[in-house]
């Protein structure tokens, strides 16, 4: 029997995208609860907010439209189909976030791939600092100090399908550290990336943080008279988000592209937004990006800029961005990606050796 080899790419990719749709729609109901199809009537219901926190420069810049563009290290985070896309077949990356309140959120990964298969470890780690602590006595503080660290591992896999078509998974470890109390979780990310074979058109679609709900281990307090105490915590559900994007580069000149993304995102706990974003290219070395969030309160913009460098067998791209929080002010991120490149080992080599 022949097999079209077009019409098996249009089957797996229709599988893929029926998939993706049936948990994008996932009701409370459905799928294991992985989406709720009205986010904006379930504001801060879920917890592990951390999760949340975008990562990368790059992604930052271009409004965290970054589903279907996510081709750098950073693509552990936001879409782990992209793995099979990185430019080379081993990836570091390393990002730092200045966060708001002295928050600092540290992420660093690496991944490798094969010519049909990838794999990745990636870590993120929330750095709280110290914070005083305080009670109904003592509203300016007790003298003592306790800290709100989180932190997650993950190991992603990736297969390429065909040479347009990869899928990819992420299981990770999230561990949330209040004082003497503590949250832990197995999570899961999911990824689709399709290129669709016109100019470097890619359609991505990912569901990010879904897993059981977080409820904090140990026994609660004990709480004042008038209070009526219970025996354990509350649960809350993971941080689930799914993201539906397209991204594109257009060549202008020899020396000059330009690639624009767009991003439909549907949180669990929050009202849907569309994330824009666009990266303008001079001779593949300096990169101008900005982008924008809809559906925001405040803020929603994002700039930055990127320097990439090829040095002998390296190419190294170092990324900042700055976003706006409104109330809680400008963020700044810096992210720094290295990929060694492998030269193809020429076939007549041995050839060449024989005749000596």
């Amino acid at each position: 029997m022949v097999v079209n080899p077009v019409s098996t790419i249009r089957w797996r990719f229709g599988a893929a995208l029926m998939i993706g749709l049936m948990l994008w729609t996932a009701g409370p109901a459905g799928a294991g609860d992985i989406l709720r199809l009205y986010g904006e009537d379930n504001v801060g219901t879920a917890g592990g907010q951390f999760l949340r926190i975008p990562v990368g420069a790059r992604a930052v810049a271009l409004g965290k439209a970054y589903s279907a563009a996510a081709t750098d290290g950073s693509t552990l985070f936001w879409n782990p189909a992209g793995v099979m896309r990185t430019p080379g077949r081993v990836n570091y990356f390393a990002s730092h976030v200045a966060y708001t309140a002295d928050i600092d959120l540290d992420f660093v990964s690496i991944n490798h791939r094969r010519q049909n298969f990838g794999f990745g470890l990636t870590m993120g780690v929330l750095r709280s600092g110290d914070i005083l602590r305080t009670d109904e006595y003592h509203q300016e503080g007790t003298g003592q100090y306790f800290n709100a660290n989180q932190f997650f591992l993950g190991g992603t896999v990736a297969r390429a399908m065909t040479d347009r078509f990869s899928i990819g998974g992420t299981v990770k470890y999230y561990q949330e550290n209040l004082d003497e109390y503590q949250i832990k979780s197995l999570l899961a990310d999911l990824g689709i990336l399709y290129l669709v074979g016109w100019q470097d058109l890619r359609i991505g679609f990912s569901v990010r943080n879904f897993g059981s709900d977080l409820k904090p281990s140990g026994t609660p307090p004990s709480l004042p008279d008038g209070y009526t105490p219970t025996a354990e915590f509350q649960s809350f559900p993971s941080p689930t988000v799914g993201s539906f994007g397209v991204a594109n580069t257009w060549t202008l000149s020899p020396n000059v592209d330009l690639m624009t993304t767009a991003d439909f995102n549907h949180p669990s706990d929050y009202k849907e937004s569309f994330r824009f974003g666009g990266e303008l290219g001079l001779r593949k070395m300096l990169f101008l990006r900005s982008g924008y969030e809809t559906s925001r309160q405040e803020g929603g913009f994002a700039a930055g800029f990127g320097l990439q460098l090829k040095r002998k067998q390296f190419l190294v791209r170092i990324d900042y961005a700055f976003s706006d929080l409104g109330s809680f002010g400008t963020v700044h991120y810096i992210s720094v990606d290295l990929s060694p490149l492998h030269k193809r080992k020429d076939p007549d080599a041995w050839r060449r050796r024989g005749l000596r």
